[in-house]
């Protein structure tokens, strides 16, 4: 049994998850308070969709109750200040507003908010439920967020546009950056034997990282990446340095950590 000291709880703050409930516990929620439970910090997380998957299906998805989410929202920020907050999979248009409202009141209190913003499932599921949605998206949880995660395919999705030479990372980052996020991380380019991850922040710097292709068919890379940077933001990092430690810590948890083959793809549970 874990014992919660309360009076040390309030006093630290927790590291909040925002995203769907993954029943694999390989990405969404679950993942991201093992991530924050690593770095030794207090993960909360409320669940914003409900998934029906295992490790190679895919079935669909649905949103929690929105008057669960409004009102769990609401209990979490009356008892407990928030350090920081990792969205993921938000789902509907209504998750996006009860999560606007509350982020629009709140924010001056959260150190840091990253957004993941989730559009597909690996399996290649759409995860958003309308084309409306990435308008309010943008209008109405942009404005809050400090850095935003996407892979190559949601960049794509967000900015309307496609992403054929590695230097037009830069034109998608900036229009990104005119929500005035601190800094935008685009992952996944390409080239024969590496990945690349691009780092742009509102002040111009950037910086490229590449890591060498591991064999296999992954899942939940993206969310574990985006609360690991948070975690590495909320105990002090300066964004750029979290960036660079946060993709080198999942590299190397990657190449190592325990394996599963199943159906030929590799799945990995942290």
């Amino acid at each position: 049994m874990v014992w919660i000291n309360r009076k040390s709880l309030r006093k630290k703050g927790i590291v909040l998850s925002l995203a769907g409930f993954d029943p694999t516990g390989s990405a969404g929620i679950l993942a991201d308070v093992k991530v924050f439970s690593l770095f030794g910090l207090k993960g909360a997380g409320i669940p914003t969709t409900l998934t029906l998957q295992n490790t190679t299906i895919f079935e669909k998805w649905k949103a929690v109750d929105s008057n669960y989410l409004k009102r769990a929202l609401e209990l979490i920020f009356s008892d407990l200040p928030i350090l920081g907050i990792k969205i993921g999979m938000i789902g509907t248009l209504e998750n996006i507003k009860i999560i606007g409202e509350i982020l629009k009141k709140e924010r001056n209190k959260i150190s840091w908010i990253v957004l993941d913003p989730v559009l597909r499932a690996s399996l290649d599921f759409p995860l958003f439920s309308s084309s409306t949605f990435l308008n309010s998206l943008k209008s109405e949880i942009f404005p809050y967020v400090d850095i935003i995660t996407p892979n190559l395919k949601e960049a794509e999705i967000l900015t309307q546009k496609q992403i054929k030479e590695k230097s037009h990372l830069f034109d998608l980052a900036k229009e990104l950056l005119s929500y005035k996020m601190k800094a935008v991380i685009i992952k996944g380019w390409e080239t024969k034997f590496f990945l690349w991850d691009f780092f742009y922040s509102l002040e111009g710097d950037f910086v490229f990282l590449k890591n060498k292709k591991i064999q296999g068919t992954f899942h939940g890379t993206g969310c574990v990446f985006s609360s690991v940077l948070l975690s590495y933001l909320v105990k002090g990092y300066e964004p750029i340095s979290a960036f660079k430690k946060a993709k080198n810590w999942v590299y190397l948890n990657l190449k190592k950590v325990s394996k599963e083959k199943i159906g030929g793809k590799i799945w990995l549970f942290l």
